[in-house]
């Protein structure tokens, strides 16, 4: 009765976070993220802002309106810049600066310390909604004592409390150091899962507190720990494993499909964060020692409407590590990872897997 009693109590949380989940896209932007206004307004004024230049990402725009006040209140003009922002590896200082802005206020991601032309204002936009709940009915498919926590920016705050709830039921919880990129403790980013990496040695597994797969399967193929995905939003969770055999044959088959080529992209991005030439640089020649034809290929976003136009077989991205994952499915021919490439001249071997991260030395120091 007891086991009957908690499936259903789990099952009437999980109904009302998904009723939460679908109210959402109706609720104002301040009942679900903490848009930091006092702060933004302080920064326009130390700025003396006359004009100045909004980046959100695609799950804030629908809340321009409501952003757009905090500048309006202040007789600030705001130009919303509406390229894509996945990142805070993309800052949009030049272009802000082309159009005549002051400052840059960047929405939805952490600062990377990438140097900016304007000054520039990262508001991360952390969620309001209190994830201690979901937790809290998560805890019994917990099947390992000693845990690695990990979060996106917009739930890093409750790490701490996440970690005295499972302390207070006999876990042991760890929250490793920011990886190179990062800011926060258990803070991964999709190029950079340093925080998992620096206490997989003494974790047995991770509970990662987020939306989306990439960032669990990253941390999962870079520490070869199983990770418990938790969707504080809906209330989901799924045990994501190293033995992820259906991704592992999707790269592998990937790869093969290269192998057969002769000419070769190495396409990188002139996002400031992105801008990994030196990698690039030395794949192509890692190429041409091998046989293969292969050349550089600069863009700012890589998207496939303009790589299918180049004859070439196959392409490396250096760019963003996401998108030959994410993005697969999008590109006609086959786009591998630097360290797939690696894999396929010979270099290195499939196994273990390693997830793509962006290191300093593969930037362009220019």
């Amino acid at each position: 009765m007891r086991e009957n009693h908690a499936q259903m109590v789990f099952h009437h949380f999980f109904v009302l976070a998904e009723v939460f989940f679908t109210l959402g896209n109706n609720l104002c932007a301040q009942e679900i993220y903490d848009l930091e206004e006092a702060k933004v307004r302080s920064f326009l004024r130390r700025c003396r802002a006359k004009r100045a230049a909004i980046q959100l990402p695609a799950g804030l725009r629908q809340h321009l309106p409501e952003i757009k006040q905090t500048f309006d209140s202040m007789g600030v003009e705001a130009l919303m810049l509406a390229d894509g922002c996945y990142g805070a590896c993309d800052p949009a200082d030049v272009r802000a600066k082309l159009l005549g802005c002051e400052v840059l206020v960047h929405y939805g991601h952490s600062d990377m310390r990438i140097p900016t032309c304007l000054p520039t204002l990262y508001v991360e936009a952390r969620m309001l909604v209190d994830p201690m709940e979901t937790v809290e009915h998560v805890l019994p498919h917990i099947k390992f004592n000693r845990v690695g926590l990990l979060t996106n920016v917009q739930h890093v705050k409750s790490l701490k409390r996440v970690a005295k709830l499972l302390r207070s039921r006999g876990f042991k919880p760890f929250i490793g150091g920011p990886g190179p990129r990062a800011k926060y403790p258990g803070q991964l980013l999709g190029c950079d899962f340093g925080c998992a990496r620096s206490v997989a040695s003494r974790v047995d597994g991770f509970l990662y507190l987020g939306t989306g797969d990439f960032h669990p399967l990253g941390a999962t193929l870079a520490t070869g720990k199983q990770v418990l995905a938790v969707n504080p939003i809906s209330g989901r969770f799924k045990l994501i494993s190293p033995d992820i055999d259906a991704f592992l044959r999707g790269r592998k088959a990937m790869i093969a499909r290269a192998a057969v080529g002769e000419r070769f992209g190495i396409v990188v991005s002139t996002k400031p964060g992105q801008t990994r030439l030196n990698l690039a640089s030395g794949l192509v020649e890692s190429f041409k020692r091998a046989g293969r034809d292969a050349h550089l290929l600069l863009v700012d976003e890589v998207r496939p409407e303009e790589l299918n136009d180049f004859r070439f077989d196959a392409f490396v991205c250096a760019a963003c590590p996401r998108i030959p994952i994410d993005d697969m499915k999008r590109f006609e021919r086959p786009v591998l990872t630097p360290f797939e490439a690696h894999v396929m001249l010979g270099k290195a071997k499939f196994e273990p897997y390693k997830m793509d991260e962006v290191g300093g030395e593969d930037l362009s120091s220019s």
